[in-house]
């Protein structure tokens, strides 16, 4: 992945996301997932700006001693087919005209030019894929869920990796985003958290929100699971009790969405 386009610092970014940092892993908080603040219509998801209400949240990001390493974002990065030369244009004027759906778009087109999960694009220069990243950062900010999932995949500049505090933020700032797509409803997200927080990529390990999140993610997609099968998806035991929680709690997240 390309390092952040030129004036596009994280701290810069989050503070444009103007998002808290929930830690539903720290002290007694209880490990709940975010709740939607209010249901809405299929076709207006998505352009809301994020509003949720985590029941625990400090301002604090997770602590770093029981993280996994974040993977290569490149590696887990499917990009779409490239546009068209003139839907590429199209895109790109409307996003820098400040149309933010038009910004995730061409975030989209133009990571498709990016090595090594896509390829470059003949004729696309080089500071027009970097300013995919502008793009992106746009989108974030307007709260689409489409666009905080992106953000996990883009996943961090090699400069934020190796940098320990600056992984840090980036991780707080992925799971923030993450959890907030959850919220506006999106399985997608829903998927990824029941994995990260099982992982302990994001944000130390609990299986509690692992169970709750693919519970959501289950009943959004009409496929919910049995308790067998969350078992399965999990690193460590979880009892019976815990995992009747947790399912109380996935189905209360996702029935805010209906």
């Amino acid at each position: 992945m390309k390092a952040w386009a030129a004036g596009l610092g994280l701290a810069a970014l989050a503070a444009g996301l103007g998002l808290a940092l929930p830690a539903w892993w720290e002290g007694d908080a209880p490990a709940t997932p975010p709740v939607p603040s209010a249901a809405r219509p299929e076709g207006e998801r998505g352009a809301r700006v994020v509003t949720f209400t985590p029941l625990s949240v400090v301002s604090t990001p997770a602590p770093p001693g029981p993280l996994a390493s974040a993977p290569s974002a490149r590696s887990r990065f499917t990009p779409q087919r490239p546009p068209a030369p003139s839907e590429l244009d199209r895109l790109v004027a409307a996003a820098r005209q400040g149309d933010v759906r038009a910004s995730h778009a061409a975030y989209r087109a133009l990571a498709a030019c990016v090595p090594p999960a896509g390829a470059p694009c003949p004729g696309v220069p080089a500071s027009l894929v970097q300013e995919r990243l502008r793009f992106l950062a746009e989108a974030v900010q307007a709260g689409l869920p489409q666009a905080q999932v992106d953000f996990y995949m883009e996943g961090p500049s090699p400069l934020q990796a190796l940098d320990e505090p600056a992984l840090q933020a980036w991780r707080a700032q992925a799971l923030t985003g993450l959890q907030a797509a959850a919220a506006q409803c999106d399985p997608f997200a829903a998927g990824l958290l029941a994995t990260l927080q099982d992982s302990g990529e994001l944000a130390p390990r609990s299986s509690t929100l692992a169970v709750a999140y693919a519970v959501a993610e289950g009943e959004w997609r009409r496929r919910p699971p049995s308790d067998a099968a969350l078992r399965d998806r999990l690193a460590e035991p979880i009892s019976d009790a815990a995992l009747a929680a947790a399912r109380q709690q996935g189905l209360r997240l996702a029935a805010a969405c209906r």
